[in-house]
């Protein structure tokens, strides 16, 4: 439900299903990737919080019935 309604949902059916078949461990470790598919950019700390929302509750502007972006 909340997929089909919110812009950032809190919970995706996949999550739920995951939980649901008793997936609630980490796997493992796996391998390091080939350098061909490391990323090449790096990101900061400070450029991630950068683009986060402001913290705070939902509203109706997480919506996705409501106008303002």
């Amino acid at each position: 439900m909340t997929e089909w309604t919110m812009k950032v949902p809190l919970v995706a059916k996949a999550q739920v299903r995951m939980l649901a078949e008793g997936v609630t461990e980490a796997a493992p470790p796996a391998a390091s990737v080939p350098d061909d598919l490391r990323p090449r950019r790096m990101f900061t700390a400070e450029q991630i919080r950068e683009s986060l929302p402001e913290p705070g509750g939902f509203g109706w502007r997480d919506l996705r019935i409501s106008r303002s972006v």
